[in-house]
């Protein structure tokens, strides 16, 4: 058995908020999920899944239910969020729910693997500007993802943003992969190998590129694509028309949302409940209270000072499975399923400062475990100790275990809120 280390980057300028360009800052996960999709049996924990006397999950329209598992046969997945989805065409009673659709802080959009929408939801093409379908790419350090632009109604929990975009990967009647697409890497169009029935970007950015992708002098490769039959060529997309966050759709709790899951125990746990609330401050079950706000700068960072270096572009990311960062003191795991994570000998008892832009500062202690150790237990899939290098000696990549225990708060960009207008982080 071997347990995939989740942690990739975009690998093009894919967030930008406002009318601030984007770069390579942005940070995406590679999900992992169940290889189908219906109801919501997947999402149900017995008692040995809990924390350790923590309250249990919350309750409320504004409320869907996560849940953290080894996700689809054979993946072995660790600390990956999921949450199910409910697409509707437009306008219409004509809806399918999805399950085990990963939830990501690091990016924004919607994104489904098309072999796991019924043939019965057709969704409407989004047209580009030419005229002909809209497609896009969305590239990672070590892959891609291509497809069609589609419309749906998205519900979830009590919520619903209609006819938003979102990304249909692998949407067979777009089998014609552009070479500036393709180069990215290997394609990640299928539930196998994305790991996941989809993803949903939850983070400040409203648009999936901006001003990036918006601009025409010059037009964009490797993002979005006017196709006529099998040709694909590059294409500037308005910032309204790219995918979008959907929570900034909502009707209401529009101004961003709370992840909240209670800890586990050293060893772990099998499997994890958790909860993503909508809105801050616009519901009794979503109020700040004494979190601390920590701003964010256009690329959705925020500085993380740690073992005596200033790392400015630094993020909260519920799509990275371990902590992430560069410390050559501790040693790499060299096992075969425990590759690319931390294996000290002994638990660590570390401490970071994060800083946002306001100035706000806030320490965090945190553990990392030996990996082999952790995995030792082949039926958990929830450590709140897993850690491994990280990408860059800039960045400290607080990935899912920082979730644990905390409630985690994303802000909208723009979105007045109890803490001020976002862009920011809460916890």
């Amino acid at each position: 058995m071997t347990r995939k280390r989740i942690s990739w980057l975009v690998a093009i300028p894919i967030v930008a908020f406002g009318c601030g360009g984007g770069d390579s800052a942005g940070k995406k996960a590679a999900p992992s999920g169940d290889g189908g999709s219906g109801d919501d049996a997947g999402m149900t924990t017995d008692a040995e899944t809990t924390g350790d006397g923590d309250a249990g999950p919350a309750t409320g329209d504004n409320v869907a239910p996560l849940i953290v598992d080894d996700g689809p046969p054979g993946s072995e997945s660790v600390d990956v969020p999921f949450v199910s989805i409910t697409l509707c065409v437009p306008g219409t009673t004509t809806c399918q729910t999805i399950d085990h659709v990963s939830v990501d802080t690091g990016s924004s959009g919607l994104r489904i693997i098309s072999s796991v929408l019924s043939s019965s939801i057709a969704l409407p093409q989004q047209v580009a500007t030419t005229g002909s379908s809209l497609a896009e790419c969305f590239q990672f350090d070590d892959g891609y993802t291509w497809g069609s632009v589609r419309l749906a109604d998205v519900k979830i929990a009590g919520e619903v943003a209609a006819k938003i975009p979102l990304q249909l990967i692998g949407d067979p009647g777009f089998a014609t992969v552009p070479t500036d697409c393709s180069s990215a890497g290997s394609p990640e169009d299928t539930v196998v190998d994305f790991g996941a029935n989809g993803i949903i970007g939850i983070n400040q950015i409203v648009s999936d590129c901006g001003d990036y992708c918006a601009g025409q002098n010059p037009v964009q490769t490797g993002s979005y694509y006017s196709c006529t039959g099998s040709t694909c060529t590059a294409v500037a997309v308005a910032v309204a028309d790219q995918v979008p966050n959907p929570i900034a759709f909502f009707a209401k709790d529009s101004n961003g949302a709370v992840l909240q899951f209670p800890t586990v125990a050293a060893a772990g746990a099998k499997t994890l409940a958790g909860s993503l609330i909508f809105g801050i401050g616009t519901a009794p079950n979503n109020g700040l209270g004494s979190a601390s706000v920590l701003t964010v700068d256009s690329d959705g960072n925020f500085t993380t000072i740690f073992n005596g270096q200033t790392l400015s572009t630094s993020f909260i990311d519920s799509g990275t499975n371990s902590l992430s960062f560069n410390d050559t003191a501790i040693p790499q795991c060299t096992s075969n399923e425990a590759g690319g994570f931390f294996c000290p000998t002994s638990t660590l008892s570390l401490m970071a400062e994060n800083k946002g832009q306001n100035g706000v500062t806030s320490t965090v202690s945190f553990s990392v475990a030996n990996t082999d150790t952790l995995f030792g237990n082949a039926s958990y899939t929830v450590f709140d100790d897993l850690a491994g290098p990280g990408v860059d000696n800039t960045s400290f990549d607080w990935g899912f275990p920082f979730f644990l225990g905390r409630s985690v708060y994303v802000a909208v960009d723009g979105a007045t809120t109890p803490g001020g207008k976002g862009p920011y982080f809460a916890y």
